[in-house]
């Protein structure tokens, strides 16, 4: 069940709203369970085997981070505690691959494992590792296993985020917002979720078909041109970005309704001036996260720009194979360390006022050339191998031929000169291409969601005409919802 699909909207949340109503008036221990009971519903949609997985990690690491809590010799508990969380996610999501490349290097021909990856089980671990750690520095001294089963099981945020920390839900648990309805959290919520509702129906689904021809072109054995190749990766860049904050913002805005704020997690990343930059605004959780649990433990740059560089290499590639068992995700995580690492590099070169700083420093330092390198990169995420990747950075640097106007096709003609117009061909549907600069202006010029609904530290009621603005597109949304063939989330793969 999607949170956009008509059935969670109009018969699981319309149930939600009214339990939480009536839990409200008997105990915070009442609507807590509640809630716990109604978000493993949700999960167990999806499949029932996906409960047991995600119950069996809750008791273990719950059971774990009472150790750290209760005896002396922490390390050793949160030691165990990490390799258990990191062998428990290595087995459903990495052995296969892990077989996979046995057989390749060693020519064997073991069998692979018939195993499902349950859903959301790298949010949940790294959820789970980071409560561990922060039991071991004393920041949290949890013994109520419904409070820590809440924490993890939280409906709006388990199946693709924001990473919480528990320290987050446990100050929201005691919020009267939460303990009691909340007119100015619900109307805020609500105005998010539509949002996000749009943005998922129309825009990220809508442009969706440009990526997915440009893969059907190349799966049918023929090849790109450089057009086809730059409209389907610019598509494929539009469309993961608004499939994310369209989540982001109705995970957001489903938890304010019920009266818990959740942290931001996408904060217009396409408007970051550098891929430092970039990764402060996209994924926000994931990069706080390998930030104070990972890059910050090995050293961060403190050690030196060699040493700097390493540690962010290594950390974006494990980020990289975070989001998928492949090698085109682990080395997208490897372009994404190095341009970190060469952007903290440049940062220090470029300090100087001379003329020549000051133009490397505009050319290097902005948004477009920001979304140039990210477009590139978005090849190895969306490319199922190096060869399809292969095959589009060929025909994105018009190695596979370029394209002329038929205007010109009479004049001069040959192998590597494409008459197509600078337009597509016939398999592309062409009446989606005048939103591309339209969806572009969106992402680099117009203020994102959370300040539109004006989502800050203190919750305020937004304006009657945004409230008038966000029924409207609900509805439009929900109409779409009842006659189309809805996407799942690209981050429910993760």
């Amino acid at each position: 069940m999607l949170f956009q699909e008509k059935e969670f909207i109009l018969i699981f949340m319309p149930i939600i709203l009214l339990g939480c109503i009536i839990s409200r008036k008997i105990s915070m221990k009442f609507i807590i369970v509640f809630l716990i009971l109604s978000s493993a519903s949700f999960y167990c949609i999806y499949n029932v085997y996906n409960v047991f997985v995600i119950t069996t990690s809750i008791i273990i690491n719950f059971s774990i981070g009472l150790c750290i809590i209760k005896f002396s010799k922490k390390h050793i508990f949160l030691t165990i505690g990490i390799a258990f969380n990191i062998l428990y996610l290595g087995f459903f999501k990495y052995s296969n691959f892990l077989i996979e490349n046995i057989n390749i290097i060693f020519d064997k021909e073991y069998d692979f494992i018939n195993i499902e990856l349950p859903l959301a089980i790298s949010f949940f671990t790294f959820q789970q590792i980071a409560y561990l750690v922060d039991s071991k520095k004393g920041a949290i001294k949890n013994k109520d296993f419904i409070i820590y089963s809440f924490f993890i099981l939280f409906f709006p945020q388990l199946i693709a985020g924001p990473i919480v920390r528990f320290q987050q839900i446990i100050k929201q648990i005691i919020n009267p917002c939460f303990l009691k309805h909340d007119s100015n959290y619900f109307a805020a919520g609500f105005c998010l979720f539509s949002i996000g509702m749009a943005k998922k129906l129309i825009m990220a689904d809508g442009i969706s078909t440009l990526p997915e021809n440009l893969f059907m072109i190349i799966e049918s054995n023929r090849i790109p041109s450089i057009t086809e190749a730059w409209i389907g990766m610019i598509s494929f860049g539009l469309q993961i970005y608004f499939d994310f904050s369209a989540y982001s913002d109705m995970a957001i805005g489903l938890a304010l309704i019920l009266g818990i704020q959740l942290p931001i997690n996408f904060n217009s990343p396409y408007k970051a001036l550098d891929i430092v930059d970039f990764w402060r605004r996209w994924h926000i959780t994931l990069s706080e996260f390998l930030r104070d649990y990972l890059y910050i433990p090995l050293g961060g740059n403190r050690s030196g720009k060699i040493r700097g560089f390493l540690n962010a290499l290594l950390v974006m590639t494990i980020g990289g194979l975070w989001h998928g068992a492949s090698w085109t995700f682990l080395f997208w995580g490897v372009f994404h360390g190095t341009l970190i690492g060469l952007t903290h590099l440049s940062r220090n070169l470029l300090k100087s006022n001379n003329f020549s700083s000051l133009i490397l420093n505009r050319i290097i330092f902005n948004r477009y050339f920001l979304f140039f390198l990210i477009t590139l990169s978005w090849v190895l995420f969306r490319s199922e191998n190096f060869i399809q990747a292969k095959i589009i950075y060929q025909s994105l640097f018009g190695m596979n031929g370029l394209d002329i106007t038929r205007y010109f096709s009479t004049y001069f003609i040959n192998e590597n000169i494409r008459c197509n117009g600078f337009l597509p061909n016939s398999e592309l549907d062409l009446t989606i291409l005048p939103f591309l600069p339209l969806f572009l202006i969106h992402v680099w010029y117009l203020p994102n969601s959370n300040h539109f609904v004006g989502l800050n530290k203190k919750i305020k009621k937004p304006s009657f005409l945004i409230q008038l603005f966000c029924l409207i597109i609900f509805f439009i949304s929900l109409k779409i919802s009842f006659e189309e063939t809805l996407y799942e989330f690209i981050y429910f793969n993760f």
